[in-house]
Parts: C-alpha cells; structure tokens; sequence
C-alpha cells in the first residue's frame, strides 16, 4: 500500500485544525520533529520494508565487554582517520542517541576536546561538529533541551533531536587523544553507545537535515512542557461521562460505541485508591469484531504503576502518553476503530469500588482513520521467571522474556519491573524470523536511556519509577519494533558476580533468592489482517540441486568449507544457536533467481553470512539487470583480536528490495556484486526471499 503512514495528517497541538486529506506527493515519508508532533499517526502502519535498526557497542560472545574502545566501541577508521560509530544509508531518520563514556576509563573521562560530527549524504564537511559533552549537554542550538540532556553525574548523555537523511549519515569522533589509543591498540572499557533509527524504502522521499528553523520544533517542545495534559489536537473531541460502583467482583462496561471513531484519551479516577484497588481493578477493551479482547491489564500497569510486588502506590508518574497519582489516570494513546469500541472495568478485589471515567474520542466525521492502513491499540503484561542461584548467577534459562506476538505491527511502549535482575544483562529482540537480534542491548539499563543501574528520571520518553530495571518505562514514539511476521523480545540474565549488597538492592516484595523474576507491560498496534509478509523462496548455497535449482552462479568465486559457529550469545549461554554451514566467498559477484508473488509489496531479501575477520563490506545490488541505489552494507565486529569463540560468526543481514522492481514478477534474478571488504570478497551461506503482502 503506497500510501501507508504518508504524509496527510496536520497536527500541530494546542494551535493547529486536523485534516486528514492525503497529500498529493504520496512518496513523502513524515519522519524527524514533523512525526514527533503528529502523534495521531502513532496507529498508522509504517510503508512495506521500513525497519527499526540500532548501532551499539555491545560484545555479541554474550560477555560483559560491551565498552572496549577498540574492540566494541569502534565499528571502523574512516579515510580522515576518524573514529566511525554509525554508519547507514537512507532514506532514513536517527531518532535516539544514547551515549556513556564520561567516567572510569571513557574516553569522555580522558578528553575534553573530543568532537562529534555528522556527515550528510556523502558531504566532506560535517554539518555538526561539536565538543561532544558540548552536543549531549545542549549548549547548541537547536539540540537544546529538552532533547537532549547530560547527567549530573555524567554518567551517561541522552538525545532524541531527530536527524532524517535522504541518502547516508556518517557520524564519527575525532580527537588526538583517539588517535593515540588507536595507536598503541588501547583496549580499556567503559565506553558504550546506542543509536537508534529507522530506514524507509529505497524510492521513498526523505530530505536530509539542515540547520534553520523547523516548523515542528516548536510544537514538540510544547507538548514535552506540558507533560499531563493530551499532546494531540483536542479540537472536536467528544466526552463520554460514567459512574460505577462496582462490589467485588463485578464489572461494568465504562464506553461503548458503535460507530467509526478514535478514542483521544481515557482518564480514570477509582476510590478508594489503595493497593486492593489500584492493583486488583482490571481494564479490558474491545475493538470491532476482535472475538478477544485487545488490552486486558490491572490498571496499574495500564497507567504505568506495576504489580502489587513493586509498591508503587504512593509514588506518581507523568510522561507524554500516560501517568497515574492518587487523583487521576490518564492514557493518551491514540485507539482507531471502525464499527465499535467496548471499555469495560472490572472489579477484582475484596472491597466495593466507586470509578469515575471521562473518556475522550474523535468521531469520523471530524478525523477518519483509513482503515487499511493503519492498527488497532494493544497491550499485554507478561511475566517470566526462572530458577538458579541468584548469588551465583546461574539460572535454568539465560534470559527472560519480554513479549511475544505474531502478525504485523509495531511496539510503541516497553515497560519493565523484576527481582533480582541485573542491569548488565542485554536485550535481544528478534524480529521476523531472525536468529540473530536484529535489535541487541549493551546493558538492561541502557536500553531504557540511562546508564550504571538506572535512576528515578520522568521525562516525556523514558524514566523509571525506581531504576533502570524496576519500573523503567521508554516510549518509542517515533522508532518502534516494526515486525510483519513475528517478534521475539527478551532481556538477558547474566553471569556475573555481584556482592550481597547489590543482590539486596535488586530485590522485591515476595522473590526470593532461587528466582529471578520480570515482568513487562508492552503497548503496540496490530493489524487484524493477519502476517505482512511470507517467505516464498530459499537458496542454500553449497546445495548443488539447490544452486542449479537457482540458477546460481558466481564469478571470482571459491568453495567455502564446512564452518560451525553460532550467532550472538548470552553471558550464561555461550555458542547460542549453533549452526553448521557452508558457502561461498566471491570478489566480484553471485546471481541467482528467486521466487516472489505477483501481488507483492516489495521483498525482503535476507543472508547468512560470516562476519569474521572481514571488516566493512560493500557491494551493489541489482534486481533483473537494474542497480539499486542502496548499496549491499555490512559494518559488524569483525577486525577483533578478543578470541572469544563466538565474538565473531553468523550474521543475518537483511536488504530491502522496493515494489518498483518487483511489482507484478512471479520471479525476479538477484546479483551481489562485491566492491569492498577486510578480506577482499563478501561471502554467502544462505539466502531467504521474503515477499510483502
């Protein structure tokens, strides 16, 4: 579908009419500080091949050794000799930048004069070149606050200033202080990163950043001052009004509409307020012809409290969608349907319960969502333990799980509460049908933009109640977990070894010393309609029937032999996913066909290949006989002395192919050519061909 999550919508909050008429220039994606205001758009699908990406140091062996600055921090030396830490060809945007290197052996620690800058589209010259503690601290227009901010303890930088790129961004750190550790092969740790984007299809529209006003800025510096109150546009809302007293054990339907709308907003009141109610008091909400209901959660997690384990009651949260108090809840996610909408409250608890909701919503004749382009609300608690020795670090399984969900759709809210977890451990979320985390962590509190265990922030995107790990919340508003098949999201346990009184801190009510326990309540939007993409195809090199099946051939090609390796590991749980495989490398080009559908949306093409030892590589691609104008780009850590077995091994990568050259075709021919790498020719052990729906 063309036109999904496509510019249309205008939404300025607090000052600017909705219009839902779509634009004449279809191909224009809404991406940087316009899709940062335009919060309605939060249910819209995301254009076939848009995905979500991270650039990370982070140690792929499973091991504690995210912050080596040679081996993970540097992904490579560019032709300036500078220090590249991300590296991604567009069109695309650069929503989220964390970033710590400030203390013990960080570089930011060692130097004052290091520099950050950013390359646009193949520029020379940096359209930012900061002091970097300058850049995250705000001191440069327009990265300012509250976009960006530097802990006080400088334990970690924080900025979501967005930054779209019609062709490539390069960002890299310069200093002489770089250029000396490069030298004598400096190795110590305490220098971690996390850069979070998307990229959109090859034929989408995108421009590039440029310094000078933007007309949203101002609107999202609004709706982050005003943090409470609904960012979107509430011209035309309607109010629906209920009072229930509900015994225990009773429920009562609190809205109910049987027409086109969206609800705006949902605020709650409930007495009395107290751990019986707030914890034992159920949502569940209705959509359409759903036979199940699409959110069925205490509303404690719904408005972001927890369980009755983590005792939140007399504390209070605010942040851009939802926040609760003693007073009043409130949830502004936007909530599309098309026939009808059911909100019903259920008392769980001993005692009788008085609720008074004021639920807010936009009938279609004043906002129509376009049904087929666009997901209905969701959320889910799910929680997930295991048994083992919590001094000793050692559980049955090396990780817990955070969500689980087939379909097509996007997560927009990660909320996490556990005992007796450790900061350390990573995230990795697979995404469909990976084997490798196409999104990997470099540390639990990381990933909710914090850092060293995590603290009581609230600000419009992330926080935490308690730390880190307990009560951390991160909205990604504008850099979901895009899935079209399936999504596997799950944080690592790991294996070290911390003393009694970091054990005691990372405890909660009721767990005991033989478990470690989470629980994450995760907000997304699906589509009804089933999967958005399907595997049609696969090619095994090394196969010979398989080869001749597509007509794979290869120039400047030799056998590569039988390997066994795994893909990234857990701390607990080193050789993950082992596989045994073999291939081929190439210095000039493979080709082979590929079955697609004709009703295709575009196709995913996705290879196994080897990382080790070959550094970055590049390649062309092209489709039929026709060059793609994204190059075939692999930066992963390969150049590393760590001997770790599985540091290196398999990768998935993946590459989008858009509709343009493939509409129609029942069978489209595929040809890699190699133009760059550490070892002088890319390799290939296996080919998956995913068609869009």
């Amino acid at each position: 579908m063309k036109n999904k999550f496509l510019s249309g919508i205008i939404i300025c909050s607090l000052s600017v009419t909705v219009s839902c008429s779509l634009p004449k220039d279809g191909d224009r994606i809404v991406t940087g500080l316009e899709a940062m205001a335009k919060i309605e758009r939060l249910p819209f699908l995301y254009p076939d091949g848009t995905k979500k990406n991270r650039f990370i140091s982070y140690d792929p062996s499973g091991g504690n050794g995210f912050g080596f600055f040679k081996s993970t921090f540097t992904r490579y030396i560019d032709d300036k000799g500078e220090l590249v830490i991300f590296d991604a060809y567009g069109p695309g945007c650069l929503y989220r930048q964390q970033i710590n290197i400030w203390i013990n052996n960080g570089i930011g620690k060692k130097s004052e004069t290091l520099r950050i800058k950013y390359y646009f589209d193949g520029d020379s010259i940096p359209k930012i070149d900061f002091p970097i503690k300058e850049f995250f601290r705000g001191d440069h227009s327009p990265v300012t606050e509250p976009f960006t901010m530097l802990d006080k303890r400088m334990h970690f930088g924080i900025c979501y200033y967005p930054f779209p790129f019609s062709k490539h961004l390069k960002v890299t750190l310069t200093d002489t202080l770089i250029t000396r550790l490069l030298e004598v092969n400096h190795d110590d740790g305490c220098n971690w990163y996390q850069y979070d984007y998307l990229t959109y299809p090859q034929d989408s529209r995108v421009e590039s950043w440029k310094a000078g006003e933007d007309e949203y800025e101002a609107v999202v510096r609004r709706q982050w001052a005003n943090i409470g109150t609904d960012p979107k546009d509430t011209v035309g809302n309607k109010f629906d009004e209920h009072t229930a007293t509900l015994p225990p054990r009773k429920e009562e339907v609190i809205f109910n509409l049987e027409k086109q709308a969206s609800i705006s907003s949902i605020e709650l009141n409930i007495s009395p307020f107290d751990s019986t109610t707030f914890y034992y008091s159920n949502i569940r909400i209705y959509w359409d012809d759903m036979p199940q209901p699409a959110v069925d959660v205490p509303v404690s997690y719904f408005f972001g409290g927890g369980g009755p384990k983590d005792g939140q009651l007399k504390n209070s949260m605010r942040n851009l969608l939802f926040g609760y108090d003693s007073v009043r809840m409130y949830s502004y996610w936007p909530m599309p349907f098309w026939k009808k909408a059911k909100i019903v409250l259920s008392n769980n608890s001993e005692v009788e319960l008085k609720a008074v909701s004021r639920i807010s919503y936009k009938s279609a004749e004043v906002f129509a969502y376009p049904e087929r382009e666009v997901a209905y609300f969701m959320a889910k608690v799910t929680r997930d333990s295991t048994t083992g020795g919590v001094w000793s670090r050692k559980f049955d399984k090396p990780y817990v799980t955070a969500f689980e969900e087939t379909g097509h759709g996007h997560v927009v809210l990660v909320n996490m509460w556990s005992g007796n977890f450790l900061e350390d451990g990573d995230e990795f979320t697979y995404i469909d049908n990976n084997r490798m985390p196409w999104i990997h962590g470099d540390g639990t509190e990381d990933d909710f933009n914090q850092g060293w265990a995590g603290f009581t922030y609230s600000k419009p995107l992330w926080g935490a109640l308690k730390s880190g790990v307990k009560g951390a919340y991160r909205i990604h508003l504008n850099e979901p977990y895009i899935f079209y098949d399936n999504i596997d999201m799950r944080f690592e346990q790991t294996g070290g070894i911390y003393g009694e009184k970091a054990m005691l801190e990372r405890r909660r009510t009721g767990t005991n010393d033989t478990i470690c326990e989470s629980e994450f309540f995760i907000c997304y939007y699906k589509t009804a309609s089933g999967n958005g993409m399907v595997l049609t195809d696969s090619l095994d090199v090394g196969n010979s029937a398989d080869e001749v099946k597509h007509a794979f051939k290869t120039e400047g090609g030799n056998k590569e032999a039988l390997l066994t390796q795994s893909y990234d590991s857990y701390d607990t749980a080193d050789d993950w996913n082992v596989t045994t495989d073999d291939g081929v490398g190439f210095n000039k080009y493979v080709e082979f066909k590929a079955v697609i559908r004709p009703d295709n949306k575009g196709v995913r093409l996705m290879a196994r290949i080897n990382r080790a030892g070959n550094g970055l590589q590049s390649g062309v691609v092209y489709i039929d006989g026709k060059k793609l104008p994204i190059p075939w780009h692999i930066v992963t850590y390969s150049e590393i002395a760590r001997q770790k077995k599985s540091f290196d091994g398999w990768f998935d990568y993946e590459y989008e192919i858009p509709a343009k050259y493939t509409a129609g075709k029942s069978e489209i021919t595929i040809k890699i050519e190699h133009v760059k790498s550490l070892k002088n020719k890319l390799n290939s052990y296996k080919y998956w061909i995913f068609t869009y729906l």
